[in-house]
């Protein structure tokens, strides 16, 4: 079994996607181990930078330009991926729905987006967070004393960040196993629908749907 714990970063209007990092975790000699990474930007379509976003994440303009499209990077990420079983896992839910809402818009077969699973809703849950709140990555690394490395904001950065965390709760959660199309995606699942993340850096709302406006607009 293969634990992909993946992050995204992705534009302020439209939120696509533009860059896409991982992490392989997988247990060996009964102990959880990152094996490999993935890194790659990804040129937008539809979208383009504004200076919050490179302010933000410290992506330029010339990162995306020269990168690769969506489709390209996408296939990419699959055969990274690989055939192994996997979970794939992010913090929050907005990841998953970019991949959904993305790969729609290119018309790219979502069935590989399985067993997905939300690490920030059950670190908040197993820590008892505050009813419809959830801690931002900031705060949970600072909860399980664990040093933040790299740069917030940056796809390959946060991803390695989240493994640690998922490394240290891995055994107090229990993941599910969930297919998925984009019809049978559950998309108003309740404990997604509006939260906010109380961050020791970052106290802002976030819409989960932000990234469905592409399908819908």
């Amino acid at each position: 079994m293969d634990y992909i714990v993946y992050d995204l970063e992705m534009t302020n209007r439209l939120s696509e996607i533009i860059e896409i990092g991982a992490v392989r975790l997988r247990m060996i000699r009964g102990e959880l181990q990152a094996v490999d990474q993935f890194q790659s930007f990804v040129q937008p379509k539809m979208d383009t930078l504004n200076h919050r976003i490179m302010s933000l994440t410290g992506i330029t303009k010339g990162d995306i330009i020269t990168a690769p499209p969506f489709t390209a990077v996408i296939k990419d990420f699959q055969e990274w991926i690989g055939v192994r079983e996997y979970y794939l896992c992010s913090w929050g839910p907005e990841d998953k729905w970019a991949l959904i809402t993305d790969a729609t818009y290119h018309n790219i077969p979502i069935d590989w987006i399985i067993n997905h699973n939300d690490l920030q809703f059950l670190f908040s849950m197993l820590h008892e967070s505050e009813k419809g709140f959830r801690y931002g990555l900031t705060r949970a690394l600072n909860k399980l004393n664990i040093k933040q490395e790299g740069s917030q904001h940056r796809a390959l950065d946060d991803a390695l960040n989240t493994a640690k965390i998922f490394k240290e709760i891995y055994k107090d959660i229990t993941l599910k196993k969930n297919p998925m199309s984009y019809l049978e995606s559950k998309l108003f699942e309740p404990e997604k629908l509006v939260y906010q993340t109380k961050d020791d850096e970052e106290g802002s709302s976030h819409s989960p749907f932000a990234s469905l406006a592409k399908l819908f607009g």
